[in-house]
């Protein structure tokens, strides 16, 4: 039982000392000095399997113990999975969140990504992964950083401009421009 102590040890520690509370495989097996083995993985079904950690998504944790602040929790894992790519939110995330849209999104977030297109389910709701071939530099005057959620956000130009070039359903948008610029 002194390894699954250990890890509920850690993990409350970290988030106790500001850590977002979500942590990779990787960062299990750094925080307990363990190579990141077979044998580790066996460790860490197993502490999902007693209750000391649970399984967000794969190789994602969180201590039930000390679970992150749900705000920004979906961004925090989308920057996990897609660590070495730049990841934005946008689309119809990026347009509830400024107001545009009238629909609010919920347990769902849309992020662009110069990594591979994909949904993710989680515990915490679905990331979905919009790849983008614009490159990074080109980006700089169209996204922001939001200190608050941890990431970087789209302009509403970007975001609307994004809604477009995926063909994504612009109608919603419509109502915003109504109201907005009456006639």
């Amino acid at each position: 039982m002194g390894k699954l102590r250990d890890i509920t040890d850690v993990t409350i520690r970290a988030r106790n000392n500001g850590h977002c509370g979500v942590f990779t495989a990787n960062d299990l097996a750094l925080m307990l000095d363990t190579p990141l083995s077979p044998s580790f993985y066996k460790f860490l079904h197993k502490a999902t399997k007693t209750g000391e950690l649970q399984s967000v998504c794969r190789n994602i944790y969180v201590n039930s113990l000390a679970l992150p602040d749900g705000r920004s929790v979906l961004a925090k894992i989308a920057l996990l999975l897609h660590w070495d790519k730049f990841v934005y939110v946008s689309l119809e995330s990026q347009l509830s969140y400024l107001g545009c849209i009238s629909q609010v999104v919920m347990n769902r977030l849309t992020v662009m990504t110069t990594g591979r297109s994909g949904k993710v389910a989680t515990t915490y709701g679905t990331i979905e992964f919009t790849h983008t071939k614009r490159l990074i530099n080109l980006l700089t005057n169209e996204v922001y950083y939001d200190p608050d959620a941890g990431i970087f956000r789209a302009t509403e130009e970007k975001a609307i401009r994004d809604l477009k070039r995926v063909g994504r359903n612009v109608q919603m948008l419509e109502e915003y421009f109504d109201a907005k610029h009456p006639s």
